[in-house]
């Protein structure tokens, strides 16, 4: 038995996706409704395996695109095109005749059929105007769902770093007119930063406002965790994983997603059930593979920033401009706000459902604990 494929560091698929209960059966409902959304939680959060679990459970086409290399309107055009080019054969039906009306379809883009790596794909011309593009490409998806009564989802992942180019507002204004225009197919729009996207959807400026319901996800209860690991350190084991390794990997890991997963493959792939320190020492060993990446994080902060993070890394705290937190730091109670808003911006800090501000990273937490020691 593959352990392995149960703690996924990618995509979770299959019987590695666990829970979400209530964020599938919200998500479920509006896909089939043709309500778009916007998924709001932290990086390596699960959203991906989220969208990919809901489109597979109610068996419909899918096709995400990722925008964290966008540098233009052109690049945003392109990615466009070529995720619409492979989802439109997974929309038609196996008829001889339907490729002709595709072709009718897209008649304005000099549609041409090619194959390669990934099967059959529409290949497109465009205008001078990559706006007006974006546009049509997204409209003409929608009309080819329509014609052959089929229903779609496209998931917009990294969709922030659209605010961060240079005709950000027109990009976002043709996306806008096409998707609140979308009769059969349902978006979903999720990114690593919430504040950005918080910004762009939540702004009465923007032409986002209001065109989607958002979706927070936020880290599973304890007790499908327990339940999901008793089963496996059975199946692995032949044995009850002590309550005790249990609670230290979720004090370790936070019950953050991803890091749940990380240590727990490391832990599943030895032979024998690990002893609590030995559930420490393989969370600070992969620490120790993270470094470079941590420690690039940190030194891109201020003074500041650094200072909160340090801090936060001791213990999480309620008020942040407090004498007790500040005085510590030898920084003004508005110096402290103003590093923590850009922290929670980077989402490097968040605030917990206790109100709390805390690091979002446990590995981040781990690795300044360890440095301070």
């Amino acid at each position: 038995m593959d352990f392995v494929q149960y703690f996924p560091e990618g995509i979770a698929q299959g019987d590695a996706f666990i829970n979400r209960v209530e964020e599938r059966e919200l998500l479920k409902k509006r896909v089939k409704s043709n309500q778009h959304s916007v998924l709001m939680a932290p990086r390596r959060y699960g959203k991906t395996s989220l969208v990919m679990k809901v489109a597979t459970d109610i068996k419909v086409p899918y096709a995400s695109i990722d925008f964290l290399a966008a540098y233009s309107e052109e690049y945003v055009r392109d990615q466009i095109s070529d995720k619409v080019g492979q989802l439109v054969f997974e929309i038609l039906p196996k008829l001889s005749k339907a490729k002709e009306t595709l072709m009718g379809i897209f008649k304005k883009m000099k549609p041409e059929i090619t194959v390669g790596a990934f099967g059959q794909k529409l290949s497109l011309s465009f205008s001078s105007s990559p706006l007006q593009d974006i546009t049509d490409l997204l409209l003409k998806l929608d009309e080819t769902a329509g014609r052959f009564k089929k229903r779609a989802v496209i998931f917009m992942d990294e969709f922030q770093q659209i605010s961060q180019l240079k005709n950000y507002h027109s990009i976002e204004a043709s996306i806008r007119h096409a998707v609140e225009r979308s009769q059969n197919i349902a978006y979903v729009f999720s990114g690593s930063s919430r504040r950005l996207l918080e910004q762009m959807f939540g702004s009465e400026g923007r032409p986002l406002y209001r065109l989607c319901q958002t979706v927070n996800i936020e880290r599973m209860d304890r007790y499908v965790y327990v339940e999901h690991l008793a089963l496996l350190a059975e199946a692995k084991w032949k044995k009850p994983m002590p309550q005790m390794l249990i609670e230290q990997i979720f004090s370790l890991t936070e019950m953050h997603p991803f890091y749940i997963n990380v240590l727990c493959q490391l832990l599943w792939d030895q032979d024998h059930m690990p002893s609590i320190s030995e559930v420490s020492d393989k969370w600070f060993d992969y620490i120790k593979t993270q470094k470079h990446i941590i420690a690039h994080d940190v030194v891109e902060l201020s003074v500041n920033q650094r200072k909160i993070i340090v801090a936060l890394s001791k213990a999480k705290v309620k008020e942040i401009q407090s004498v007790d937190f500040t005085s510590g730091l030898k920084i003004s109670a508005s110096s402290a706000q103003q590093a923590v808003d850009v922290l929670i911006k980077k989402d490097l800090v968040y605030i917990d459902s206790e109100g709390f501000f805390n690091l979002v990273d446990p590995a981040m937490k781990g690795y300044l604990r360890e440095a301070l020691s």
